[in-house]
């Protein structure tokens, strides 16, 4: 497999797990916040912060559907699609950005592609075929909420994408949440894949919602990792929006005053578990997102937080629980034992 980056280069480096690189249209046209990230402003970012390398994924897959259904929260094919399937030229765009428009960046930069799981898979996986005769791929994320299409269609015809990352690999980094009524991305669902796949890597995101359940049921694996990408929102979304996190025996004890005590009493907890990623640019979060297949399944989120707050809560850990999380975990999750 053509790689760029081996475990041997990533020593007593700093990884961020979970960035972002390219736009979304959708946020752009609702005048939502963040909107995107280009590859020179996430090194600034990484540089001001210590930070020696990232896993990049793309935004959203908008380039296939309709801007104007996607405003509305459906997911229409455009009649004149920029990209011949979900997430196509999302993930090009993304190579050439890290390989071609910008290459003195390119070995900080460790690129994921995404996929929509059950649109158009085979287009999907032929144009990734194509894609990997010029690029690397080292993992796959996906993002089930943002395609509006259920985690548990890789157990249908979204299977194809386990073959791809099992004949490569090469792991998959699943967006999570406990929110009742998110019909796309809920962790009992990311959990049935998990379960049908157990020789292949898993990292679930956003701290699975802070739920000890779920939590303990990924430390027992020895192939699940969970990600504290958007840290800091994610604690504030415990106080502010009842329900969308773990709530009373089921949320993880913490100071959820303080989320870089989160962090420590997280880390502590799960030490072999856990990795460190900043969601940027998205440890922000201004948003209106359709949370289900209800008409109603709308939720509007009003979190805000920087890069400085997510490199906080790492450096708020002593060395030793730091290079786990954002470095000796991270090359496991990456390149297995």
């Amino acid at each position: 497999m053509n790689r760029h980056i081996t475990p041997a280069d990533l020593a007593d480096k700093t990884i961020d797990c979970h960035t972002h690189l390219g736009i979304s249209a959708k946020a752009v046209a609702c005048g939502e916040y963040p909107y995107g990230q280009s590859i020179e402003g996430l090194y600034y970012r990484m540089h001001s912060g210590g930070v020696d390398t990232a896993l990049v994924f793309p935004c959203d897959p908008e380039l296939y559907f309709d801007l104007a259904a996607l405003v509305e929260g459906r997911m229409e094919p455009a009649k004149h699609s920029f990209s011949p399937a979900p997430y196509v030229a999302e993930n090009r765009n993304l190579m050439n950005e890290v390989f071609r428009f910008c290459p003195e960046y390119k070995d900080r930069f460790i690129p994921f592609v995404s996929v929509d799981p059950g649109r158009m898979v085979y287009e999907q996986v032929d144009a990734l075929q194509k894609l990997e005769e010029d690029f690397p791929i080292y993992g796959i994320k996906v993002v089930p909420v943002s395609c509006q299409t259920p985690i548990t269609e890789l157990l249908r015809k979204g299977r194809v994408f386990l073959d791809f990352a099992r004949e490569r690999n090469i792991p998959f980094l699943f967006h999570t949440t406990v929110d009742p009524q998110e019909t796309y991305s809920h962790a009992r669902m990311a959990f049935e894949v998990i379960d049908s796949a157990p020789e292949l890597r898993f990292c679930l995101a956003h701290c699975v919602g802070f739920h000890r359940g779920y939590l303990d049921r990924a430390a027992a694996a020895d192939n699940i990792w969970v990600d504290t990408s958007a840290m800091a929102i994610q604690v504030q979304a415990v106080l502010k929006y009842p329900g969308f996190m773990a709530t009373g025996d089921d949320l993880f004890a913490a100071d959820y005053t303080d989320h870089t005590s989160v962090m420590r009493s997280l880390v502590e907890a799960y030490l072999d578990t856990i990795l460190w990623g900043s969601d940027s640019p998205f440890y922000s979060y201004i948003s209106r997102r359709k949370q289900g297949e209800a008409a109603d399944a709308f939720m509007d989120f009003d979190l805000k937080a920087s890069y400085e707050d997510e490199k906080a809560a790492l450096d708020a850990l002593s060395p030793e629980l730091k290079k786990a999380v954002s470095n000796t975990n991270t090359i496991r999750f990456l390149f297995g034992k």
